[in-house]
């Protein structure tokens, strides 16, 4: 597609938009881009690929709260995976059915990839295109980078305090919406007790309770950060969603700068240009480098000019995983109020309420949300709570307040060696370059992940007997769903693509945001810190966009 000097009156564009600054993603970060920005007086146009709905958070549905165990198939249901191998396929067909044969290529729809090589993919690694993007289901667990093994030095100490106060205050973080369950109090003195030294925290998570109904939790997501921008009778000449609406790429200037954002209503299929002052893009770990790569508009073409260290130095975290069942004398123990926080007056209550059930936590009990913090000693991140995911299947038989889910995550460091590179060839489902990963933990990941897995099981054992189908595992490379470093943010351009202020390296009006921006390895949830970038970067457009 050519690209010429007046968009708006080329006859191929069936629309033609201006807006000051242009958002192409509405996941936590895109919105964490427009609700600054609007509160700073700027006209946003946010684009997303996912169908017009609010972006709210799928666990805020009551009926998961009630029964966490339906929001795995919730989450299943919204992930596409990136990369499939086409040459290891295990079907094994009837001789008439169809299959390719020796000289013919393997299937190519929906992520079939025959260039991945299986030893070097990220197998579970996935995209959201819904509106809300990951936000409509992520964990919400919101932690501080340890500053001495995760976090970058792209910003001094004050600088990541004011950030990190920023983001949370956004996010919604709360340190003790679960800490008057009984679960919870039982998993946290019963690690206390059996880790004297190692601290032992409530989780910090992105939600509060209910103002209507304390049983319930209002999980923070894109809605959340939007606040008013997010309600469908908002009107305001400051800001608008368009969903269903494509990024195909961006049209590169002969003064190195983006002149405009090719994009494409995918209901219609009618294209539609938009001009803007400053361009955003904030579509996820691996779409956001495949936007760039094919803009190839026009006769200057972006994709040829990028930094080299694009979609280069990903990250990823190991990740163990387990889920057990409570100790018969924990939960014994329970009537008998053994740490005096008031669980006899609870239990009797539910007792008398309920004399049938033979366990001693209220049905309204809230789930297990605590953790140990990574630290030198412990280099992992645990997240020791509820949070059935796509890994997690609890049986129908199985009483669901007894079930607790283990994850621990560990870091990796950061190699040119492990990157995302983009087809010419083949095309995703939605017609965009194919990713195909190049992707190998390095030697200290791999010590750690043993040290990582056998702390879990110590973990696990003093909380309860493994779940049948549940027993400690390591999950598929790509499972944390937190690929970070593809378009890393540095100090200059040899090993980075963005600066501390996610712009692009060589292009004034182009800036990157989301967890592609963090340089360093982190065993962490990453959101809370791609979010501190996402403030910095606006603070810097603001500052361009008033000059």
């Amino acid at each position: 597609m050519r690209v010429d000097g007046n968009p708006s009156t080329d006859p191929k564009i069936d629309r033609y938009d201006e807006t000051e600054v242009l958002i192409v993603g509405s996941g936590p970060i895109g919105a964490v881009f427009a609700r600054s920005l609007v509160d700073k007086g700027k006209e946003v146009l946010m684009i997303d690929i996912g169908e017009q709905r609010v972006g709210d958070h799928k666990k805020n549905s009551m009926a998961v709260q009630k029964d966490i165990s339906l929001f795995t198939n919730t989450v299943k249901g919204e992930l596409n995976l990136l990369s499939v191998p086409t040459s290891n396929v295990e079907a094994v067909l009837e001789p008439s059915s169809w299959a390719p044969r020796t000289e013919q290529q393997a299937f190519i729809k929906n992520g079939q990839n025959p260039d991945q090589k299986p030893i070097l993919n990220l197998p579970a690694a996935c995209a959201t295109r819904v509106v809300g993007g990951m936000g409509s289901h992520w964990t919400c667990c919101i932690p501080r980078e340890h500053a001495n093994i995760e976090r970058s030095n792209l910003f001094n100490d004050e600088e990541w305090d004011l950030l990190y106060t920023k983001a949370e205050k956004l996010l919604n973080r709360n340190d003790t919406a679960f800490d008057d369950s009984i679960r919870q109090q039982l998993v946290k003195e019963t690690l206390k007790k059996a880790y004297e030294g190692r601290e032992m925290r409530s989780m910090p998570l992105a939600c509060e309770r209910s103002k209507l109904n304390q049983n319930y939790v209002e999980w923070s997501c894109a809605a959340t950060v939007l606040g008013d921008l997010s309600e469908p009778d908002y009107k305001s000449p400051l800001f608008k969603i368009r969903p269903n609406t494509q990024c195909l790429g961006l049209a590169l200037g002969p003064d190195k700068k983006i002149k405009m954002a090719v994009t494409r209503n995918i209901l219609t299929g009618e294209m539609q240009y938009i001009k803007a002052k400053k361009y955003v893009i904030c579509a996820g770990a691996i779409l956001t480098p495949g936007i760039l790569f094919n803009s190839t508009f026009g006769d200057h073409s972006l994709a040829d000019e990028l930094p080299s260290a694009l979609g280069c130095y990903m990250t990823e975290q190991p990740m163990a995983f387990c889920q057990v069942v409570l100790n018969r004398s924990l939960v014994d123990s329970v009537k008998d109020d053994p740490y005096h926080l008031g669980w006899a007056k609870k239990v009797k209550q539910h007792e008398q309420k309920y004399k049938n059930d033979p366990l001693p936590f209220p049905f309204n009990d809230p789930d297990p949300q605590c953790y140990f913090p990574l630290s030198e000693k412990y280099p992992w991140h645990t997240q020791i709570h509820r949070d059935a995911f796509g890994y997690g299947q609890v049986p129908p038989n199985v009483d669901q307040r007894l079930i607790v889910d283990l994850r621990w995550f560990t870091y990796m460091e950061q190699k040119q060696s492990n990157y995302v590179e983009f087809s010419s060839t083949y095309r995703d489902q939605f017609g965009m370059p194919q990713p195909t990963f190049h992707f190998t933990l390095d030697e200290g990941a791999l010590t750690r992940c043993e040290g990582m897995i056998s702390d879990m099981v110590d973990v696990a054992r003093k909380l309860g007997g493994f779940l049948p189908g549940a027993e400690p595992k390591y999950l598929a490379p790509g499972s944390a769903l937190h690929i970070c470093g593809t378009y890393r943010a540095g100090e200059e351009e040899k090993d980075s693509v963005v600066d501390r202020s996610g712009k692009v390296w060589g292009y004034d009006n182009l800036v990157l945001g989301g967890c592609g921006v963090i340089p360093t390895g982190n065993a962490c949830n990453p959101t809370l810190t791609a979010a501190c970038f996402a403030l910095a970067a606006v603070d810097k457009m603001v500052q361009e966009l008033e000059a």
